[in-house]
């Protein structure tokens, strides 16, 4: 059996706007989005925007 190499990356960013474009950038790459976007809060009270990528 052929073994498939998996690539997995997570995009972050302050703005949405900002990760929105990585993830558009990524999927031209050959990513895929896993998931949905999640969000953290940092100490400083900034929100913290995530996505996590997949290439196979």
């Amino acid at each position: 059996m052929r073994s498939r190499k998996m690539e997995y990356l997570i995009l972050d960013d302050f703005e949405m706007d900002s990760l929105q474009e990585k993830v558009n950038k990524y999927i031209k790459d050959g990513y895929h989005p896993v998931g949905g976007l999640a969000t953290t809060n940092q100490k400083d009270g900034f929100v913290e925007y995530l996505q996590a990528m997949i290439k196979e």
